[in-house]
């Protein structure tokens, strides 16, 4: 269905807002891919519509669900607690109560004199549900009196995610009486009994896993078991309960008021229209709130521990929003302006300002939920092992499984099912943690274009093996993790096949130590763009490029490292020697330039904005499978990337100004 929308309607550019009028809207991510969830909630905001991504705060709630009891089972394991609107007491309500509501029959006697009756959720009986889990849900016992018409405020209602499509395709919000699944109202949470809780570990677990490992550090030495490291996603914070508190009710004071009043903060331009893509925002290096990002992003490397998905890209996105907004933020109320960002952000921030205006603290405030990083067992045996270079977040995890706590039980326990690549991040863990200052960069740039033209030597004329420097060090910072350089020629026939013979002669002269990998994606395609066929599941780069291991082999051999005479005592580096034909030099500086979330975003609006396929490759047009050249007429490679940009319709932004963390 989702591939069938885009089909349909990819050649749109401008689109009526048709979900406006609606209240925020959360898309349930269950049989969703990320693709597809990604498709939707692009749609959603092209045709005006309020996206959140907390459910607390939606109206309305749309997702690939069938059945009321499974929708009020995935609004309960969200925190939202609901009573059951009867077909007739949902009909009065959405009518105004013009039509008199028709009656049900029950098992206790009903006059019709009485408000008409309401079902409550409470999941207090067992049955089985679509997915093979014990619920629990019987109606029958729990019909109690309406409430009052203006409690409509507090109503939540599931629809079917063909009301989303329908609408479209009909250029209007359709009727949603044939689509709607459940319509709740919200209700505070019961208290939660012992019978209960034994039953509501299903739900509970994915929002209690680190305070688990919390409780187990602070009452025993023991080793929290396995199974508490498995964190399905969670749009709760590590330590909170899985039953959402209600967001904060932000005040302000009338002397706020009038300073407010009297000083208007000049808003810029992409909060007044709600622009959600960080390529069409400006995000400097140090932004004014840089403090409270940096809560967020150790918040974020928390969901990427636990393998939330959802929940990384959703912070990510507010990040973004914060790192490219021009003023300090005084006050929470300020963050719900802000495209992407919700109350959820809105009540962290409240907690670090509070933090930080207390006197025992030196620092500028902090996040509960971010310190866990440091202060949970868990997590920062997760975080180091994630540190390792060719370690993800899934094979953090499987090592702790294995019962190893530190580099030294990989090392005794271990060692030999390590790939390759993993053993050589474990080798060097301490000198890859340290940063690359910009005059290293550099002057590794050198020698790599300096063997470039040994390899490719020059026949007369030209202007040579261009090489620019990438990644961090292009956006400004003073120390980078790695360094990432982009070789390109005018003559593809200097490029093709360029890395084999680049990294032959720096290993030759001992500049490289190991090759990680060696990848010739490119040359064996004829360094052609990467060909479109409605599959967005590839790798953002296919370039030909190597990652390998770099130390200057020029030192003193008398004296060595620690007195032993002959050890090369120069830092390990990481490095990424990149090659791209000239033709697209452009897309390859610019694939490599931005943060992550600027480049997903980029890509991200090629696609709904200009129905092209960008990559750092070259771009494709969606609909023909054509390559489209937006940059031939650039003279230098500077030019080719603000060629691209444009031809995007993102507009030209210096590289310094595409931080989006």
């Amino acid at each position: 269905m989702v591939a069938d929308l885009t089909s349909s309607l990819g050649n749109k550019t401008e689109h009526v807002s048709i979900f406006s009028s609606q209240p925020p809207i959360f898309i349930l991510p269950m049989h969703l891919s990320l693709n597809e969830l990604d498709e939707v909630e692009g749609r959603l905001i092209d045709y005006g519509g309020r996206l959140t991504y907390d459910i607390a705060e939606a109206g309305l709630v749309l997702g690939k669900v069938g059945r009321a009891k499974r929708a009020a089972l995935e609004l309960r394991t969200r925190g939202v607690w609901t009573e059951e609107l009867i077909p007739s007491s949902a009909s009065k309500l959405t009518s105004g109560g013009a039509e008199p509501p028709i009656k049900r029959r029950r098992t206790d006697q009903y006059d019709g004199t009485k408000d008409a009756p309401v079902e409550i959720v409470d999941l207090s009986t067992d049955s089985e549900g679509e997915d093979g889990f014990a619920i629990r849900h019987d109606t029958s016992k729990h019909l109690v009196p309406e409430k009052k018409v203006e409690a409509i405020e507090d109503s939540i209602t599931v629809l079917k995610l063909e009301w989303l499509y329908t609408s479209i395709a009909s250029g209007q919000c359709v009727s949603q009486d044939p689509f709607v699944v459940y319509r709740g109202r919200k209700i505070p949470s019961p208290p939660t009994t012992k019978a209960e809780n034994k039953q509501d570990l299903f739900a509970q677990k994915s929002n209690q896993i680190i305070e688990r490992a919390k409780q187990d550090a602070s009452l025993s030495t023991r080793t929290p078991p396995p199974e508490h490291i498995h964190a399905p996603r969670s749009k709760e914070p590590p330590e909170g309960p899985s039953q959402r508190p209600r967001p904060t009710l932000y005040r302000q004071t009338t002397s706020e008021h009038e300073k407010e009043e009297a000083n208007p903060l000049q808003q810029p331009d992409w909060v007044r229209d709600h622009v959600i893509f960080a390529c069409l925002r400006s995000a400097p290096l140090h932004p004014p709130n840089e403090d409270f990002i940096s809560q967020l992003v150790k918040i974020r490397k928390i969901r990427e521990l636990t393998l939330d998905e959802i929940g990384v890209r959703a912070y990510s996105t507010s990040i973004a929003a914060l790192a490219a907004y021009p003023h300090p933020i005084q006050r929470p109320n300020e963050i719900l302006a802000l495209p992407g960002c919700n109350a959820k952000i809105a009540d962290l921030f409240a907690q670090f300002q509070q933090h930080g205006d207390c006197d025992h603290t030196d620092d500028d405030g902090n996040v509960a939920a971010a310190d866990a990083l440091e202060t949970d067992p868990m997590l920062r045996v997760l975080n180091s092992f994630y540190q390792i270079w060719g370690v993800g977040a899934k094979t953090a995890r499987e090592f702790y499984q294995r019962g190893w706590r530190d580099l030294d039980d990989i090392v005794e326990h271990g060692w030999n099912t390590l790939s390759r690549v993993q053993q050589i991040g474990v080798k060097f863990y301490e000198e890859f943690q340290e940063g690359v200052p910009r005059a290293e960069s550099e002057g590794i740039a050198t020698v790599i274009r300096d063997h470039a033209s040994r390899v490719r030597p020059e026949d007369g004329g030209g202007d040579g093996i261009e090489c620019v420097i990438v990644g961090g060090y292009r956006r400004g910072k003073e120390l980078s993790g790695d360094v990432d350089i982009v070789l390109s020629h005018r003559d593809d026939s200097v490029t093709r096949n360029l890395v084999v013979d680049v990294v032959a002669s720096l290993e030759a002269e001992r500049y490289i130590t190991h090759t990680l990998s060696l990848h010739l994606t490119s040359s064996l395609r004829e360094q052609q763009t990467l060909p479109f066929d409605g599959d967005d599941t590839t790798k953002f780069d296919t370039l030909d490029k190597a990652l390998v291991v770099w130390q200057d082999p020029h030192f003193d051999a008398t004296t060595g490292d620690n007195g032993h005479k002959g050890k090369n005592p120069n830092i390990h580096r990481r490095v990424d020697i990149i090659i791209s034909p000239w033709r697209t030099v452009g897309c390859a500086v610019l694939g490599w330039s931005g943060d992550l979330t600027f480049q997903r975003d980029l890509r991200r609006h090629a696609k709904k904005a200009r129905s092209l396929k960008f990559d750092s490759s070259g771009v494709r047009d969606r609909n023909t499978g054509r390559q489209v050249d937006l940059e031939h007429d650039g003279q230098t490679w500077e030019e080719r990337e603000k060629l691209v940009m444009e031809g995007l319709g993102v507009g030209w932004r210096p590289p310094e100004e595409r931080c989006s963390r």
